[in-house]
Parts: C-alpha cells; sequence; structure tokens
C-alpha cells in the first residue's frame, strides 16, 4: 500500500452567497499576485476516498463516494447552495417565463478542448433523462432543444418558478457516455470539471482550463476503499482529507464537521378516511404534541432538524410563513382534542369523548429502518404524554409497502425526497406518488354552493389540491401554497435529515456545501 500523506495546512476562502450566484462570483482577480513563502510552499496534493471497481460516471456510478467527487470532474448548468438558493455555473443566465425555461451558456471548454455548446446540454439531458439518479427532477419537461450554440430552451408542462433548482446535471461532452477499455471496464465522459482523471485512473489533475477559479490543490490521490471496513480504516487512521456520510452509522472523523442540509422530509402519514383523523384539529393535536427537536437529537443523532412547516426549515421564501414548534405544546394539542369532542383524560391517561372512549390509532413503520423505528416509538410516547394514544406497528419493508398500497394502515412514518422545486404535489394531492391515505375521506358532490362556483372551486378537490393547481398555473405564489399545506396539514412534518462533511481541522476558515455539491468550495481550499 502506498504511503498516505494527507497533512493540511490551510486557508478556506469564505463564499459569500446572496440569492442567484454566478460562477463568476467565485474567482479571483486575474492579476498576478506573487505568493508568500508558506503559500508557496503549502501542500498541493491531498488524498479522498473512492471505489475503483465503480466508474466516475455520475449517471451510473453505483457508490455514493464516486457519485460525489464526481461534481469535481463534471459542472452542471446550476448549483444550489446549503439554503437551496441557485449558483449560476455553466449557466451564464437561467430565466423562467410561464412555461419556458431558456438558458444561456457562459464560455467554457471540456477538458479535451472542444467548445462546451447547446447541444452538448441536450445530449447530457437525455442521458440525465435515462438515469435513475436524475430522471425525476424533468417531471415538467416537454421537451430540450438547442436554439442555437449558447441557447439552451426547457419547455415544461406547467408553470414553475424553481425549476431552475432542477438543472443540477452533470454536462458531459455529447457521444462520451457509455464507452467501454479493453477489459470491459466503463471510461468515464468527458467533463469541464475543475479536474480531470489522470492517465493511470488513480488521481485527478487540475485542470488549467477550467472557465471558473482554479484552485491551489493540483493533484488528488484517490485510495480504493471497496467497502465500508476499509472506509471505516481509513477515515480513522486520518488518510483523506475530506469525508461525507449520511445514514444511520456514521464514522466519526477527527476534525471539524459542517452539516448538509437535505432535503428529506421525515413525516407521519395520514390515513384521512379512519375516523378523527378526517378531522383536521386531530392532526394538529397529534403535530403539536410532538417533541421533534428529542427526535432529531436522538433517533437521528442530531443530524436531522425539526420541521417547522412542510418546506426545508432552511428554504428562505417560506421561513417566516412555518409556525410549528420544535418541541411539544399541550395547550395546542388539549384545545384541538376539545373542538372535536374529546373533552375529559380517562383513568388511563388518555383525551376521550363524553362516554369515556378515546381515539386509538397505529402507526406503521418499517422494521427494516432502526432510525425510522426509534423516531416511531418516540412519537408514541410523546403523545402518550399529551394524552394520545398511538400504538407502533413494525413490518418489513415489504409488508410496509403493501399495507401502504392497499390503504391498510391509520398511520404511518415515511421518508420522501423533495426535490429542490419544492414541489409537494406527490405527497399532498390524491394520486400522488406519495400520497398514501390523502383524499380516501372525500366530501359529497352535493356540498357544492353557489359561493364555491364564483370562486372557480372544486368541492371534489382538497384546498391543498386547489392551491398547487392555482401555483401551477401562475395564480398565486410559494407563501400561498406553505399557507395552505400548513392550515390543511394533510401529513404532519416531523423533521428534515442532514449529511456531514468532515475535514481536517488545519482547513482554516470556511467551507461551503450542500446536496447538490458537497465538494462545492474545493476550489478555495489551500493545503
Amino acid at each position: 500500500m502506498k504511503k498516505i500523506v494527507s497533512i493540511f495546512i490551510a486557508v478556506c476562502m469564505l463564499l459569500s452567497f446572496a440569492g442567484c450566484r454566478n460562477i463568476g462570483d467565485l474567482s479571483s482577480n486575474s492579476e498576478f499576485t506573487e505568493l508568500s513563502p508558506s503559500q508557496s510552499n503549502a501542500k498541493k496534493t491531498v488524498s479522498l476516498l473512492y471505489s475503483y471497481s465503480d466508474s466516475f460516471n455520475p449517471y451510473t456510478a453505483t457508490t455514493s463516494a464516486n457519485r460525489e467527487i464526481s461534481s469535481l470532474l463534471y459542472d452542471s448548468l446550476i448549483k444550489t447552495d446549503n439554503n437551496f438558493e441557485p449558483i449560476y455555473v455553466l449557466a451564464q443566465t437561467a430565466e423562467t417565463v410561464d412555461k419556458t425555461c431558456t438558458v444561456k451558456l457562459r464560455d467554457a471548454t471540456f477538458t479535451d478542448g472542444s467548445t462546451v455548446t447547446a447541444d452538448d446540454v441536450v445530449y447530457a439531458y437525455n442521458t440525465a433523462k435515462a438515469s435513475a439518479r436524475y430522471t425525476h427532477n424533468f417531471y415538467e419537461v416537454v421537451s430540450v432543444s438547442a436554439a442555437d450554440s449558447k441557447t439552451v430552451v426547457f419547455k415544461l408542462s406547467q408553470n414553475d418558478p424553481y425549476f431552475t433548482n432542477l438543472l443540477d446535471f452533470p454536462i458531459i461532452k455529447s457521444g462520451t457516455s457509455g464507452a467501454m477499455d479493453a477489459d470491459g471496464k466503463e471510461i468515464s465522459p468527458i467533463g469541464c470539471g475543475r479536474y480531470y482523471i489522470a492517465e493511470d485512473g488513480l488521481s485527478f489533475k487540475l485542470n488549467e482550463n477550467y472557465y471558473g477559479k482554479k484552485g491551489s490543490i493540483e493533484v488528488i490521490n484517490l485510495i480504493n476503499s471497496p467497502d465500508a471496513a476499509s472506509t471505516t480504516h481509513y477515515v480513522e487512521v486520518g488518510a483523506t482529507a475530506v469525508y461525507y456520510t449520511e445514514g444511520d452509522n456514521i464514522v466519526r472523523m477527527s476534525g471539524k464537521k459542517i452539516e448538509v442540509n437535505l432535503n428529506r422530509l421525515i413525516y407521519i402519514g395520514v390515513n384521512d378516511s379512519y375516523g378523527s383523523l378526517q378531522s383536521k384539529e386531530m392532526r394538529y393535536a397529534i403535530s403539536s404534541a410532538l417533541d421533534r427537536e428529542a427526535i432529531c437529537n436522538t433517533a437521528y443523532y442530531n443530524n436531522a432538524v425539526s420541521a417547522t412547516g412542510f418546506f426545508n426549515p432552511y428554504f428562505k421564501a417560506t421561513q417566516a410563513l412555518q409556525t410549528i414548534e420544535s418541541q411539544p405544546n399541550y395547550k395546542i394539542t388539549v384545545e384541538n382534542l376539545s373542538k372535536i369532542g374529546y373533552n375529559n383524560m380517562n383513568s388511563n391517561g388518555y383525551y376521550a369523548n363524553s362516554s369515556g372512549n378515546n381515539p386509538v390509532f397505529t402507526l406503521l413503520v418499517n422494521s427494516e429502518n432502526s432510525s425510522r423505528v426509534a423516531a416511531a416509538k418516540a412519537i408514541a410516547a410523546q403523545c402518550k404524554a399529551a394524552g394520545i394514544q398511538i400504538n407502533v406497528i413494525e413490518c418489513s419493508y415489504e409488508q410496509y409497502v403493501e399495507r401502504l398500497t392497499n390503504g391498510n394502515f391509520q398511520l404511518y412514518l415515511g421518508e420522501i425526497q423533495v426535490l429542490d422545486n419544492m414541489d409537494f404535489t406527490n405527497l399532498v394531492v390524491s394520486g400522488g406518488s406519495a400520497a398514501y391515505g390523502v383524499g380516501l375521506h372525500k366530501k359529497d358532490a352535493d356540498t357544492s354552493t353557489d359561493a364555491d362556483a364564483a370562486e372557480n372551486k372544486d368541492p371534489q378537490k382538497s384546498s391543498c389540491e386547489q392551491i398547487l393547481a392555482a401555483y401551477h398555473s401562475g395564480a398565486c405564489g410559494i407563501s400561498d401554497v406553505a399557507a395552505t399545506l400548513l392550515t390543511e396539514m394533510p401529513q404532519i412534518p416531523v423533521c428534515y435529515l442532514n449529511g456531514v462533511l468532515f475535514y481536517d481541522s488545519a482547513i482554516i476558515g470556511g467551507v461551503e456545501v450542500s446536496s447538490s455539491d458537497v465538494y462545492l468550495s474545493f476550489e478555495n481550499y489551500e493545503f
């Protein structure tokens, strides 16, 4: 095994992001600056983990390490920062008007010296659409075309003010995906990123022709880490300069860490046809009984943040409108239970009706997800403390999915990856891919009124469905959506998960990350 040196002497420049940013904002002054002796002696090589058996093709790579590190090889039109705000990268401008998004490309070249064109973007889009990793980003796209060599036009099926947040798919040179070498190993496509793959395939080298800011790290040595055991070893001995992880089993790396805000929502799904769950007051009562902060700390080992509403709490456009508390508020719980007839506490410690009967709910959870099981048990205990009885049912993933699909549940604990355009249609509108239980309780058609007709309301559609339809037609804004989702609460938001980036403590200053690119500010690292 080659001796691996990973000692940092660093100054990390702080990126300043405000609203939509431009890759030009990341570039330093082009004038020559003489280096001080300490700067000229700064380390120019670092080591990162990868899997030798996997490729660096961002569309076919199967290991998380290779998918993450590929962001150093390939740039996208736009990336998002850690608050889900867009940063212009290959896109010089990107404007969405009605149902058309027009992207103008900046001048850039691939690592083979050829020019990045709109045709390459269309090719990359078609490759991305066929990949499991990115296909969901394009559910609104009707067509993509190159208007000229520097202009790409995306035609959409509906209005979406935040569509540009979905343009973080890697741009590769046309015709270079899917090639194989003589040994049958996939050849990674040609990119235009900050680095390129060395001929030996064991390191990345600085792309001197990069159109943006070029970093001071000239070589990234790659350490083959084929399995979890080897990853744990390399991280613990400090072999890698940077290490990103998410999930239950987090390997702690000596040094500093920064949280990566993921748009992954943990929520309590509701079968709105079951008993008092038909009433939003009951959903309010359960929500206000939750100690979300405790769930984040215990079930998710402090790698989660309390949900303040449906939207990610770091998403600035809706922050002021989201009012869910991170700790329980029993006053709200009691008030809402009282509104639906549960006014008295029975001998078992649960709020009951005038006959002494209390509602009993079951909470379905996948037994194979230890964090979710822990969260479900915490939810049941917290609700018990508030006077609401919930019994946890653990079952295998297959049984879990089957029961959700058949509507054979009352409550369930779920997780959904919310796309960065912040569209909740699939979760809260009947028929959505994750909207289990939503819309099972419908109003009768004869409940419509003249007022409904005057306001163009469809009594067969929920308020959430109507507000999202209005939003996607351009008739209202995202703040209206946030307010309606919180008012109706078709599902009960619990928390949003975080990833963690560990890095050597010798790196001084800020390190910027995002779910779009965990190596977002890598070009600013100096060792």
